[in-house]
């Protein structure tokens, strides 16, 4: 009888390298990924549409005010030059500081609505990467977004301001308080992130951003300043959007105006609360 019955080759065992423990996306991989799928959804570019058009519009509304007024302001000893050229260029921000939270949300809500969330775990398992790949995708998007979207508004809002319009030979006065501005819309739309890892549903997310942004603020003008509701208006000092708007203009819809630090540093302890939750969340629960 023939011996052909040679052994036959051993069957490979090679662990693939996608299932490799040793092998994981690093976290500049993530930060790519995570970009091809922001600017690869339409909901995006109509978010960014949506601030382009409110911004624009609103300011455009604002300096024609200005302007109507111009002599009795100046009268009246109301603010000139780059004080007025500010207030109408980031004016919109009451809207769109919203519209920064719903963006940051809707990035991961909509993965959770279509189950991409799953690719993404099982492409990060860590999982605390993607929330922190995600997040800064969408806050630098968001950051970039304000200036283009401010610096369009100076444009086209100088013939009407005319005296009043941006003079860009005092940065101080005329820059920092719009890179501000695109610093907090950033951290705001980062929070959206975290806001919606947490509560995982676009409409629940949605109503987290109105409640910070809008709800409370609104309460707490209910509550008059005398002393017994002084610790009502200092609390409210630190919500995300009366810090935010002591960056680039005089106060919030409430509470008092902070200095230029503890008003950057309470931004950034918002965002990052969102974010720290969403990743304790992501971490133990299931997609």
């Amino acid at each position: 009888m023939s011996t052909l019955n040679a052994t036959a080759p051993a069957a490979q065992t090679t662990t693939p390298a996608a299932a490799d423990p040793r092998i994981h996306l690093s976290f500049v991989r993530l930060v790519r990924s995570e970009w091809l799928k922001f600017t690869t959804i339409r909901s995006t570019w109509w978010s960014i549409a949506l601030v382009l058009i409110l911004s624009v519009g609103l300011s455009l509304l604002m300096a024609a005010s200005y302007a109507s007024f111009a002599l009795d302001n100046a009268e009246a000893g109301m603010p000139q030059g780059n004080a007025v050229a500010v207030q109408v260029i980031v004016f919109s921000t009451v809207l769109t500081q919203l519209l920064a939270v719903i963006l940051g949300s809707i990035t991961v809500t909509g993965e959770y609505s279509t189950g991409m969330i799953r690719s993404t775990l099982t492409a990060a398992p860590g999982r605390s990467g993607a929330v922190l790949a995600k997040a800064l995708v969408v806050g630098v998007t968001m950051f970039v977004t304000s200036i283009v979207v401010f610096a369009i508004i100076a444009i086209v809002t100088a013939p009407i301001l005319t005296t009043n319009a941006l003079d860009l030979s005092e940065p101080e006065t005329a820059l920092m308080p719009l890179l501000g501005a695109a610093l907090f819309l950033a951290l705001m739309a980062m929070m959206g992130v975290g806001i919606g890892f947490i509560i995982r549903n676009g409409p629940g997310a949605l109503a987290i951003g109105i409640g910070l942004v809008f709800v409370a603020p609104l309460l707490v003008s209910f509550f008059p300043r005398v002393d017994g509701f002084a610790w009502i208006h200092d609390l409210a000092s630190y919500l995300p959007s009366n810090a935010g708007q002591s960056l680039f203009l005089s106060g919030g819809m409430s509470g008092n105006a902070l200095d230029t630090v503890p008003a950057v540093i309470t931004i950034v302890a918002w965002a990052a609360a969102a974010l720290v939750g969403g990743i304790a969340v992501l971490k133990t629960r299931d997609a």
